[in-house]
């Protein structure tokens, strides 16, 4: 157990550092997207300048020829070691070279309009949209202006070749546009995890139930180890005694002394044939003997024996029908209505007050116990499960009565149900019909 613990441990904070990393590699990406987004809307911005003062040129001395625009474009490029040139971010440079050629034309022409930073704006909205790029809101100002009330905006600086801002623009994040790009890896990344974290709650959850049953185990050894030895200690003393003071003319206290040995070898067979009983091997191979058995006398005949051999004052009041009969094994359901009635015996104060209540559908057996705990009822009818207070069992017993009766009226094709209240008591119900339940 120490060394699952140590690898679930490891485990966990390898998991957690590959979440925490995965979180920063999405971060990474996101401010990847966004800087690419706002390159492409710096680019965007640039095309929108030029658009707007070719827009302005029209009309003037400079540009009466609306058919064409003649551009000489001289581009600078970078010599190898080998001797050849490489022109690096060439369409980048040639729009910063037709920016720079056309803000010339715009300082020596004396008739061009102002500029209009809406008409600009408009402009700048469709290269954003050509572009894929849809904020809800856009601001174009001179290079001049600082506007801070739009702090929370992104900001796009367009500059000169000398490195003078020109134009500023603003435009609402693209937050979804970003996360859509990432949707793929961040539905994929949640899923997994989501998944991990399932997986490893559905392991927790199992290793809980193995050290309940684990537990379990340990306590029905405890406590059939605490059964067993009483009997084997009484026999002991008995076949003892015999050895050591064997009287061959005191037949009466041979016998008694015979008659205990014999009593508590019984009870030891009865035992780990009961024990036994609880294989669901044993189980899928037993074959019930059915057969129409007359309730009321069974019952009582059962109830008698439990009065007789109660260590407390017991009534039990039997109200059964006259005349209800059910199919079933008569030994096995004897048992039943037995481990019933000796739980409500255990299970009880000073005196015990049990009533059986019967017919053609079903059997109640009730009485005034202690009751069983809410948290408690749910595996009751399970192998070895027995419910304690606090920390300790109330009575010993090895958690088997309730479980063998759950397989037996489960072959039977009947459905036992359980109903209690602490302090107040217990009622068994076993329904015949194997649909009718309460």
């Amino acid at each position: 157990m120490k060394r699952f613990r140590s690898v679930t441990i490891f485990t966990l904070a390898a998991i957690a550092i590959m979440v925490t990393a995965n979180i920063v590699y999405l971060y990474s990406l996101y401010c990847s997207i966004r800087e690419q987004s706002i390159q492409t809307a710096t680019e965007c911005l640039r095309r929108a300048d030029i658009l707007d003062i070719i827009a302005r040129m029209k009309g003037t001395d400079i540009g009466n020829d609306d058919s064409f625009i003649r551009l000489t474009m001289v581009v600078e490029g970078e010599k190898a070691a080998d001797g050849t040139y490489k022109y690096p971010n060439l369409l980048e440079n040639m729009e910063q070279t037709m920016s720079n050629y056309f803000h010339v034309i715009e300082a020596g022409s004396h008739d061009m309009p102002e500029r209009d930073t809406n008409c600009l704006s408009q402009i700048f909205r469709q290269e954003l949209e050509n572009a894929g790029l849809y904020p809800k809101k856009i601001v174009v100002t001179d290079g001049s202006d600082n506007l801070p009330s739009y702090s929370s905006y992104w900001h796009i600086v367009l500059k000169d070749s000398g490195g003078t801002p020109m134009l500023n623009g603003y435009i609402s994040p693209l937050t979804g546009y970003i996360f859509n790009k990432m949707a793929g890896i961040i539905i994929t990344s949640a899923a997994i995890l989501a998944l991990m974290t399932f997986l490893i709650w559905y392991l927790l959850l199992w290793v809980g139930k193995l050290k309940s049953i684990e537990q379990m185990k340990d306590d029905f050894t405890h406590n059939m180890t605490h059964e067993l030895k009483t009997p084997v200690a009484v026999a002991y003393s008995a076949a003892d005694s015999m050895l050591r003071y064997y009287d061959h003319s005191d037949e009466e206290r041979n016998r008694k002394l015979l008659s205990i040995i014999m009593q508590r070898l019984n009870y030891l067979g009865g035992m780990i044939e009961n024990i036994l009983s609880m294989s669901m091997e044993r189980f899928k191979s037993m074959q019930l003997n059915i057969e129409k058995v007359s309730l009321k006398p069974l019952v009582e005949e059962i109830a008698g024996m439990m009065e007789m051999k109660a260590d407390k004052p017991v009534n039990i009041d039997v109200q059964i029908e006259q005349h209800a009969e059910v199919y079933a094994d008569p030994l096995h359901l004897g048992n039943v209505i037995s481990n019933l009635i000796d739980n409500a015996v255990k299970y009880s104060g000073n005196t015990v007050d049990i009533k059986i209540i019967g017919d053609n559908h079903k059997i109640e057996i009730s009485d005034n116990g202690i009751g069983i705990p809410k948290d408690s009822r749910p595996y009751i009818f399970d192998k070895f499960y027995r419910a304690t207070n606090g920390d300790k069992y109330e009575v010993s017993g090895y958690g088997l009565g309730l479980y063998y009766a759950k397989q037996i009226t489960d072959m039977h094709g009947w459905c036992i149900a359980v109903d209690s209240e602490c302090g107040i008591g217990t009622v068994f119900t076993i329904y015949f019909d194997k649909y009718e339940k309460r």
